[in-house]
């Protein structure tokens, strides 16, 4: 089921496909030159599908395509250890219509203009047979040619998805635009977006196969295709798409039915976990870290993923400030770790009877606190234990030494030695199976309550991290926290954070205000743990939606800023 990427190098002949034909205004104001180079690009299977493989490099590249960090520093669940990282600008109000390190209205509608010239010409392609390079299973060029169109059906559907939860309502172009069109579009509503994403993921989903690891007639040299999308890929972001539909901001008078179609796309996950051994849960918190560290083709629990190639950069950028040739990076908040509960009662921290204590905070917690973040007395390596106290060797004195007492340690690979510039492999996850169970149990639980099958989805995730069960008899509302806070330990730092927060609406909330981590202070040999404000954050309820760049709304008359930017 999981797939991963390897690009492959496109011929300048595909640049030429996007030659400007003159000096234009905006990003939906660039006509193609798409006469001269038709016959040779999409007269040919090969070269059709080469072309398909360059619009994936569109796609967002990595956890760090935000700022140059994770978009977690722009939450309540991190900060970036150096001050001048550009996450700052989303925590101190200078960021708007001049100014957006996460824009992304330019590159997403070049990656769907892409998409509407593969579709207007797939026509041209001249088929013929093949077989499959071990010479076992034969396919034909017209089922490679479905395929691909459902590729890019499933690629605009997701830069649509990308566009519509930064800014909501987008111009909606499925068709190549030329000189003679009307190029001053206005903005489409937030559900006739929707609605397009939808329909391109059950039209994609038709096309696509379930794995490029099934063996028979639809067989695929797997090596080849990794990262190309798959039906459950379509599917996820179906899911997603209309979870997000259905939340607060876009559901401001909780309309059940948005609910009830979020939680019967994300379905189909809940119902074949059990069953299908290449769809479950990494087992154990080991398969847990394992997820994001190479290793593609065992990891039953990825739906779709893009690897980096072999790097250390993820380390360097983000070991804790006392390891040799790093940067310090990530800085997880005091408000992050209080979310992970206690192991063995299960309980939130914040209840007297869950068997917290203070003085030693991070005994007997949630093994994902471990997994995910280096904290004081944590193991890096054998020798080497994390030292965030005061004056300690990854101490808050240092230079872009941690201010919250904490290093982000989900995503590295400790084995490293940044100082003979060893590597290894990341992947770079959109979908995974966990996220789908999550999205099941969040839209269940607001069109049913807290009925058998969110306990279900919810304690699948939570025996695999060997946490309890959650406690039988929760109310609507208790079990909405429960998922919330699930949520945001199970997904850390891998993006959700700052999306989850603005479609609940609780954004204005929880990004504003106190930003807390933990002093820590060695007397001996015993440890003094304090929680403390590091800084006073910025958010207001209008940042939920990104600005439209004033360039974009200078270009073209009918695009309408989105409330509250006008600076």
């Amino acid at each position: 089921m999981k797939t991963t990427i390897n690009l492959i190098c496109i011929s300048l002949t595909f640049g030429l496909l996007f030659t400007i034909t003159s000096c234009k205004k905006s990003v939906l104001d660039r006509p193609l030159d798409i006469e001269v180079q038709d016959t040779l690009v999409f007269g040919y299977i090969n070269y059709a599908t080469d072309f398909v493989t360059d619009i994936y490099a569109t796609l967002p590249g990595g956890y760090t395509d935000f700022a140059s960090t994770f978009n977690e520093a722009a939450t309540d669940d991190a900060r970036h250890g150096n001050p001048g990282n550009g996450s700052y600008r989303f925590t101190n109000d200078s960021w708007g219509i001049t100014v957006n390190s996460d824009d992304k209205y330019a590159s997403c509608y070049a990656g769907i203009r892409k998409c509407n010239l593969f579709l207007s010409k797939i026509d041209l392609v001249k088929l013929k047979d093949h077989t499959t390079d071990v010479k076992i299973n034969g396919y034909t060029a017209t089922e490679q040619k479905d395929r691909l169109i459902g590729e890019v059906l499933y690629l605009r559907a997701y830069f649509y998805a990308e566009l519509l939860k930064r800014y909501g309502g987008v111009p909606l172009v499925t068709q190549v635009l030329g000189v003679n069109d009307d190029l001053d579009l206005a903005r489409n509503t937030y559900d006739q977006v929707v609605k397009q994403i939808v329909d391109d993921c059950d039209a994609a989903a038709l096309k696509l196969p379930t794995s490029y690891l099934i063996a028979g007639p639809r067989s695929i040299s797997v090596s080849n295709y990794y990262g190309r999308a798959t039906k459950w890929a379509a599917q996820a972001l179906k899911s997603r798409t209309l979870l997000y539909a259905a939340s607060a901001i876009n559901n401001p008078n909780n309309d059940a039915a948005k609910w009830i179609a979020a939680y019967t796309a994300a379905k189909p996950f809940f119902d074949v976990t059990p069953v299908t051994p290449t769809m479950t849960l990494n087992p154990g918190i080991a398969g847990y870290e394992a997820l994001f560290r190479g290793n593609t083709a065992s990891l039953t629990e990825i739906i779709w993923s893009r690897p980096a190639t072999n790097s250390n950069s993820l380390e360097t950028a983000n070991f804790p400030i006392g390891i040799d040739g790093s940067t310090g990076g990530i800085n997880p908040s005091q408000a992050l770790v209080d979310a992970y509960e206690m192991k063995t009662s299960g309980k939130p921290i914040s209840d007297p009877t869950s068997g917290y204590n203070p003085a030693n905070p991070y005994n007997d917690r949630d093994p994902r606190l471990a997994a995910s973040i280096f904290y004081n007395g944590a193991l890096f390596k054998t020798g080497r234990s994390i030292e965030t106290f005061d004056g300690g060797l990854d101490g808050p004195q240092k230079v872009y030494g941690s201010l919250t007492g904490y290093y982000m340690k989900k995503h590295l690979d400790v084995n490293l030695n940044l100082t003979q510039a060893q590597a290894s492999q990341h992947n770079f996850i959109y979908f995974r199976l966990a996220e789908m169970l999550l999205n099941y149990a969040e839209a269940r639980n607001e069109a049913d309550g807290p009925v058998a099958d969110v306990y279900t989805a919810i304690n699948r995730i939570r025996t695999r991290a060997t946490m309890p069960n959650l406690p039988a008899g929760l109310t609507k509302a208790q079990m909405r926290d429960r998922i919330r806070n699930e949520r945001r330990v199970e997904l850390a730092f891998e993006g959700h954070r700052y999306w989850d927060a603005r479609r609940w609406n609780i954004a204005k909330d929880a990004f504003n205000g106190p930003f807390t981590g933990m002093k820590i202070v060695k007397t001996g040999s015993t440890f003094t743990y304090t929680p403390y404000k590091i800084e006073d954050r910025i958010f207001k309820e209008f940042m939920n939606l990104y600005p439209i760049q004033q360039r974009e709304i200078l270009a073209n008359p009918k695009l309408v800023q989105n409330p509250g930017w006008s600076k």
